[in-house]
């Protein structure tokens, strides 16, 4: 099982979702990102950047995120982190916000799609347990897959770059981890838990 590691903000949602079940049993460590030295991640394969969380404490230890993929390591980066300020290649792409797609029972206005179907995630959660809403998109990234984007725009929600900055990077618009711990959207709860079984077995580029 790989070591996975996520960064708590010390929100309410934070706590919930990185602290009590059914995730904190994925977590060798929860560290908590005003206290984060490079020297916690040493023993981590994967470092998750977990929804929302403050963006100044991000920038202040954004060398560190930096070392870690240098050492061949995994980035994720969650939602709502305003990841085109501190991630080097990434652009943010506005897109409209349909924050009441959990309650489209019939889908009708879902814009986006799976534009890579092979890709892995897939053997833990099928694609209609991966949308209750999203927070704009990417730029398509050179040697990253779009796994899931925009229908029209092609813009990308879900992207995985294994060839970045030394590193792989797994970026995405979505935000279960927030919506887990705030107590509603039942299929962030079913992403964020079959997100981190893959995590936990992901294949490992060094």
């Amino acid at each position: 099982m790989n070591s996975i590691a996520a960064l708590d903000s010390g929100t309410p949602y934070h706590i919930v979702s990185l602290h009590k079940k059914p995730f904190n049993k994925f977590f060798s460590k929860v560290i908590y990102i005003p206290e984060l030295q490079i020297d916690d991640l040493h023993d981590v394969d994967i470092l998750i950047v977990t929804c929302a969380s403050s963006i100044e404490k991000i920038l202040e230890h954004k060398n560190i995120f930096y070392e870690f993929l240098k050492a061949g390591k995994t980035l994720v980066v969650m939602g709502r982190n305003d990841a085109e300020l501190w991630l080097h290649d990434v652009k943010l792409s506005k897109l409209p916000f349909n924050f009441w797609w959990w309650l489209d029972k019939k889908n009708n206005s879902i814009d986006i799609e799976v534009s890579n179907a092979d890709y892995e995630l897939f053997k833990y959660i099928n694609f209609n347990d991966m949308i209750w809403h999203y927070h704009d998109g990417y730029e398509p990234m050179n040697g990253a897959i779009s796994v899931i984007e925009h229908k029209i725009q092609k813009k990308t929600i879900f992207l995985d770059n294994k060839d970045y900055y030394g590193g792989r990077l797994i970026l995405t618009s979505l935000d279960p981890f927030y919506h887990h711990g705030s107590f509603f959207m039942p299929n962030a709860t079913k992403f964020a838990e079959a997100f981190l079984r893959y995590l936990s077995k992901m294949e490992l580029y060094k």
